[in-house]
Parts: C-alpha cells; sequence; structure tokens
C-alpha cells in the first residue's frame, strides 16, 4: 500500500507524489478511496486514482541495488531486435507499456545499439523505434533521479559508467 508523500510510477504518465489519500464522490461511486497523485514533472496536474484499481498500474520507485541487478541481468538477456517492423513495433509497445523498469531499460539498450549500428551505416532508425526509445528512456531516467536523489545529467553519467548501454 503506498502513503502520503510516496513517489511511485503510474503507467507511461512518469513518478508521481502520493500527494493524498481520501474519499471522493465521484459519478455513482459514494466515498469511494481515492489516491490523489501529482507528475513530478507536472505539479499542476492532478490524477484521481481509486485505490481499488490503482495498484494495477502503480508500483514503488527502483532502488539502487535493482537497478544494478537489472543491468547485470540484461547483459544475460537474449536480444530482443525483432527485423519485421510491424511486428517490432507491437512487441516494443507492449514492453514499453508494461510499465517495467526492466524492459524500459532493455529496450532503451537494444534500440541505443541499433542505432549505434545504423549510424555506422550512414543510417537511422525508423521513427517509431526513435519515438519509443525516448519514451523508454525519459521514463527511467526520470525514474532514477527520483528515485537515487539525482538529477538526469547524473543518472546518464551512471548508466555510461555501468556500460549500461552495451551488452
Amino acid at each position: 500500500m503506498f502513503l502520503k508523500n510516496d513517489y511511485v510510477m503510474y503507467g507511461l504518465t512518469g513518478v508521481c507524489k502520493v500527494a493524498d489519500i481520501r474519499k471522493e464522490s465521484a459519478g455513482n461511486q459514494r466515498g469511494e478511496e481515492y489516491f490523489i497523485l501529482h507528475p513530478v514533472k507536472d505539479e499542476h496536474s492532478k490524477i484521481m486514482i481509486p485505490v481499488s484499481r490503482g495498484k494495477a498500474r502503480m508500483r514503488a520507485l527502483v532502488s539502487k541495488t535493482e537497478v544494478m541487478k537489472f543491468m547485470e541481468d540484461m547483459r544475460d538477456s537474449d536480444d530482443i531486435w525483432e527485423s519485421d517492423m510491424k511486428e517490432r513495433g507491437k512487441i516494443f509497445q507492449e514492453r514499453l507499456k508494461s510499465g517495467s523498469f526492466y524492459q524500459w531499460l532493455l529496450l532503451s539498450s537494444v534500440i541505443w545499439q541499433e542505432k549505434e549500428k545504423k549510424k555506422t551505416q550512414g543510417k537511422k532508425v525508423s521513427m517509431s523505434d526513435e519515438q519509443i526509445f525516448k519514451n523508454a528512456w525519459n521514463l527511467l531516467c526520470e525514474e532514477l533521479a527520483v528515485s537515487l536523489g539525482m538529477d538526469e545529467d547524473e543518472v546518464i553519467k551512471m548508466l555510461a559508467e555501468q556500460s549500461y548501454l552495451e551488452r
């Protein structure tokens, strides 16, 4: 259960602060308990999630220990690059929407490697691959910055030092 002032990941919205947990009347529901979330990147926004359903898309932020383990596990993972662009887009979207830090890390790494490979050939990855990369990269950098109390530049430096982008 999340508490007031906790930071959580909420779907593809990103890191949110649990501003409150209170009963609200909405529509036909009377007095149902809601998480009141404020996205870190847009503190003026407010997201109300019924406590009974919120846990499905909310999770705790990762710790540094978990990040290091994920990076180690990732080095042993299979290559997930799919040559069929349509199928790849479907697989990558599913992984992005999973809300899993590990999947975002894996997506970022795989697409980064493909970008580097294509760069040597004077080519670029598709716009859809680039968009998935940006989304996954932004979500994982935002989560790490808040979780580890770092700014995003420090997060990028840490990932580079851990040879995260090379498997």
